[in-house]
């Protein structure tokens, strides 16, 4: 039997960019060779002030799967994926960028390593990724940075852990244990994510994959980077 999974793909004010990652989602579902089937994605708008809702709402009238779920007011990143996977029924989520960065394809590479781990984060850090266009030198080194300091601070040793594309175990531990103590509502979601899976010895993996840089990023270089600093630290306080 195919293992289930659903696709969660947070949103905010995603009206131009979405309607292409659709298209693309939809065409690669229909592709037999999978050892899984795709049973619902969840287009969480976190409170878009455009057209992403209504969107949304079209594209579910032609793909059955999708299904919109709605945050108002804006919450943040962290928030839409919780929300995401509060409402996720199969026996994986891939968490998954609006913008499609990271194309569908890659799920190709990261499943089979969910036989060993629970979670496997596509990863642009690795010997083997591809990287097609790469960020501006100032966001890659920013990047770089908020590594290192992770490295520091809660001892994590992977290369990327801000890769919009994760693929998570969707099982009783996650559900009872894990979810309901995540906390973070904006970015660095995925670092306490990380962070208690390894606090309940689950096995994190990184897998190198293929991406692209989109233009149009709403994540702000300096505020941002800033807010996601302090949130690792309160965290790590959090945690002791």
């Amino acid at each position: 039997m195919k293992s289930k999974i659903s696709i969660v793909i947070p949103a905010y004010n995603e009206e131009q960019r979405l309607p292409k990652t659709l298209q693309a989602l939809k065409s690669f579902v229909a592709d037999e060779r999978a050892e899984w089937e795709i049973t619902e994605v969840l287009v969480v708008n976190d409170g878009s002030t455009d057209q992403t809702a209504a969107v949304v709402q079209e594209y579910s009238r032609a793909f059955s799967l999708v299904r919109l779920i709605s945050l108002s007011p804006n919450q943040g990143k962290g928030a839409a994926v919780h929300a995401g996977f509060k409402e996720s029924t199969g026996d994986f989520i891939l968490v998954a960028d609006a913008d499609m960065a990271t194309p569908w394809e890659e799920l190709f590479k990261l499943f089979p390593s969910t036989a060993k781990s629970d979670m496997v984060m596509g990863s642009r850090g690795l010997v083997h990724s591809h990287i097609e266009r790469r960020q501006h030198w100032i966001r890659q080194n920013m990047g770089k940075t908020f590594n290192k300091i992770l490295k520091l601070l809660v001892g994590l040793p992977y290369q990327d852990t801000q890769c919009g594309f994760k693929l998570l175990r969707n099982d009783t531990v996650f559900r009872s244990e894990i979810l309901p103590r995540l906390q973070v509502q904006r970015f660095a979601w995925d670092v306490e994510l990380i962070v208690l899976l390894l606090r309940r010895n689950k096995i994190v993996t990184e897998v190198p994959i293929r991406w692209r840089h989109q233009d149009h990023s709403h994540v702000h270089i300096v505020r941002d980077s800033l807010e996601m600093l302090w949130t690792v630290i309160k965290l790590k306080l959090r945690l002791r």
